[in-house]
């Protein structure tokens, strides 16, 4: 009985063991077949997962890691491609394929000695191998020993004579030595051994266009399609030519050929979408991109375009239509879940959005636009100090991701980590000598490190650059007027005021040019007639009749200042500064009691008007009676939910007494997206990050709020707080005694002499 226990369980031991080796192996086929459908169909993240599944059941399973390593260099992740490539060659060292691989990434990555090593192995065994003598006259070129690249591709052609990407290769290296006739030559030359192939027509065509033998490209684009009427690339090519001709409609005329040469084919749809797209044809746009999804309903990569359309357009809604039929086909599929984190961060639903891109680094660590956007969504919820190692890794990932790298820059600006945004701005005009964005970001920080020549270099760069944007001799203007150059400030921001009339950042500095040279008449003239051309523009007039106001009071005409803000006020009831400046006239006349009983006056006959109530609150503030301020805050924002200057006054007020944190954030935020450019609002924002000890946003949030108002004294004294608690003694000196500079007796005054003191 003993026995017969023994032999049923060894009986059955060994059918399990049978049993699950059989299965384990129709599975890893199975996991490979499918990810070979996948494959086939360009849905590659797919493919990748299942030839992953392969490879867990059996990591020596070579078909599966070659077919990986394919998967990978189609997503962009050589890095992925080389452990692919590199296994096989562990797994199978007489696999010529794999080691083909790896002398090819060595190639790329510079490595010429490990490509060398991988090259002179293969033609030890394998003299003739033509795909290795073309890897070796890769490694002969990257070297600058061309003669010998030459040579060998040469004797490629000894061995081929139809060798094409031989003679392209040679054509490359005499273009390279500056011998146009002889690389004409060549390609002729190829082109009668192999007159049906097309890469060799369109390189000749190609070439006479970077020679501005344009006439001649024409004529060989053209002759190549007679000998191939039903080819779209070539329509395509032609369709390419016009379009860089800025011959739009003989462009249109090709792309059109490319569709009705092959009319099943998708490729020329899309082209024409993008056509279309480019020249600001939106109907035309989503037409070509729906006939392509007819042709391929199911095809992932058109719902795609489509989708990045309509982002694209801020067509939001439609976006997120598109978005859910992908995910409800593919719900796995990489770029689709991309796209609906970007979205979140268009609709401002940051949290949302830092979920999606937490997940999506999870499957894919490498994926350089997963780290940005997170980055981007961790900006937009203020946080700053986890934006920044998010941006950083994709950079890491990809070192010319300009996007990326631009962000940066910026947020290096705004926290006055001046060398660092230098760094980075430095690093996309490598990739981009000609970058507007990170030329402007230089110009600043030298700017703000009154490196005054630097920057004036760099702006006046940006205006050579592109003559016909206003923000280069902006940014040159408002340098020469802190330098009080005001005739060339002058000259300067009239000039970006004469490309667009309408910048009300331009017109107020100008206002400010003359005010410094006491002016008063000419500003208060130029108010009148900028405000004959913003009549329909109520947020602009509002913003025309404060100025008049401040110019007012600079002139102690207290009773035209209060008329002028009051206007203001009508124009756009959402202005903060004036409610501000009207509090001050009052308290400056101490007439405080006289404005509170004429508040409240007006409101006995009218109660649910926010707007006394936010005079008032303004007054009890200043007042330092906090619980009345409040009140009327409240109130005010009771009957008007999106009164933003009382959002924004309520949020300061809570924040400067501690109390409820989450309520002042939340009210500052809304005040934010609703006046994102109120330096005022800035401030608040600013000073509730840094009392919950969000430091970095703070910082950011008062230099964009000084660059409105740079002698702000309050603003100035808050950036220097945070340093200080920062740890940055340095800048916290410097920003302490700039506020004490522009005024002795602000509010906060005694208590930032006591910080210097410590410092």
């Amino acid at each position: 009985m003993g026995r017969m226990k023994i032999f049923l369980l060894m009986f059955l031991f060994v059918f399990a063991a049978m049993f699950g080796c059989s299965s384990d192996e129709e599975k890893k086929v199975a996991f490979l077949e499918k990810g070979n459908a996948y494959f086939e169909k360009g849905e590659y993240k797919s493919a990748e997962l299942e030839f992953k599944n392969a490879i867990q059941i059996d990591s020596k399973y070579i078909e599966a890691q070659t077919k990986l390593g394919e998967t990978q260099l189609k997503l962009g992740n050589p890095q992925g491609a080389f452990m692919s490539y590199s296994m096989v060659a562990l797994l199978d060292p007489d696999n010529i394929g794999a080691q083909l691989k790896l002398g090819t990434f060595y190639l790329l990555g510079n490595k010429l000695k490990e490509s060398r090593k991988k090259v002179d192995a293969i033609l030890s065994k394998e003299p003739n191998n033509i795909e290795a003598l073309f890897l070796l006259a890769g490694i002969m070129e990257r070297e600058r020993n061309l003669d010998e690249a030459a040579s060998i591709l040469q004797k490629i052609l000894s061995l081929d004579d139809r060798q094409t990407r031989a003679y392209l290769g040679i054509f490359r290296l005499l273009t390279r030595q500056g011998k146009p006739v002889e690389a004409e030559k060549i390609l002729k030359h190829a082109i009668t051994k192999s007159p049906e192939d097309i890469n060799l027509h369109l390189a000749l065509f190609r070439f006479y266009i970077q020679n501005k033998a344009y006439d001649l490209a024409e004529a060989e684009i053209k002759k190549t399609i007679d000998l191939n009427p039903k080819n779209t690339d070539l329509y395509i090519a032609l369709g390419n030519f016009y379009y860089r001709k800025n011959n739009l409609d003989k462009a249109e005329t090709a792309y059109l050929k490319a569709i009705e040469s092959d009319p099943n084919n998708i490729k020329p749809y899309m082209v024409m979408a993008g056509f279309y797209n480019a020249i600001g044809n939106q109907d035309k746009t989503l037409s070509m991109y729906q006939k392509a999804l007819e042709l391929q309903p199911k095809d992932i990569r058109i719902m795609d375009s489509i989708v990045r359309f309509y982002v694209k357009n801020k067509k939001i809604e439609d976006a997120e239509k598109y978005i859910t039929k992908v995910l409800n086909q593919s719900p796995k599929y990489f770029p689709a879940r991309m796209l609906k984190g970007e979205l979140f961060i268009l609709k401002h639903k940051y949290e949302e959005a830092i979920v999606i891109f937490n997940q999506l680094i999870k499957e894919e660590p490498r994926s350089d636009r997963a780290h940005y956007y997170k980055g981007v969504a961790h900006l937009g919820n203020g946080e700053t100090r986890i934006a920044k190692p998010a941006l950083g890794k994709a950079v890491e990932l990809n070192p010319k991701f300009i996007k990326a790298k631009l962000l940066l820059a910026e947020i290096y600006l705004h926290e006055h980590d001046f060398d660092m945004a230098q760094q980075e701005s430095r690093g996309v005009l490598k990739i981009e000598p000609e970058n507007y964005q990170a030329k402007l970001v230089l110009g600043n920080a030298y700017m703000y490190q009154k490196k005054v020549e630097k920057a004036q270099e760099v702006f006046e760069s940006l205006i050579k650059l592109e003559p016909e944007n206003p923000e280069g001799y902006f940014r040159l203007g408002l340098l020469l007027r802190l330098l009080k150059e005001y005739d060339l400030a002058l000259t300067n921001l009239n000039k970006a005021m004469s490309i667009n009339p309408k910048l009300m950042d331009v017109f107020t500095n100008i206002i400010l040019v003359h005010a410094a040279k006491k002016d008063f008449e000419t500003a208060l003239l130029m108010c009148d007639d900028q405000l004959k051309n913003v009549q329909d523009e109520p947020v602009s007039k509002s913003i025309l009749h404060n100025l008049k106001g401040e110019l007012y009071l600079a002139q102690l005409k207290t009773t035209d200042a209060e008329e002028s803000f009051k206007a203001a006020l009508k124009e756009n009831p959402n202005f903060p500064q004036p409610y501000y400046t009207l509090a001050k006239i009052y308290l400056m006349e101490k007439q405080q009691d006289k404005a509170i009983d004429q508040y409240k006056a007006i409101l006995e006959k009218n109660p649910n008007q926010a707007g006394p109530h936010m005079l008032l609150g303004t007054i009890y503030d200043a007042q330092k009676r906090f619980d009345l301020a409040e009140k009327h805050y409240s109130t005010a924002l009771d009957i008007s939910p999106d009164f933003f200057p009382a959002a924004n006054n309520l949020a300061y007020l809570l924040a400067k007494q501690d109390k409820n944190m989450n309520k002042a954030l939340s009210l500052a935020q809304k005040a934010k997206e609703a006046l994102p450019d109120d330096p005022k609002v800035m401030d608040t924002l600013g000073f509730i990050y840094y009392k919950k000890g969000l430091y970095d946003s703070a910082i950011a949030e008062f230099t964009d709020s000084l660059k409105k108002i740079p002698d702000n004294a309050m603003v100035r004294f808050h950036l220097g707080l945070t340093y200080y608690n920062k740890g940055d003694k340095d800048r916290a000196k410097t920003e302490l005694k700039k506020a004490l500079d522009l005024d002795q007796n602000f509010d906060k005054a005694d208590e930032a002499r006591q910080l210097l003191k410590g410092l």
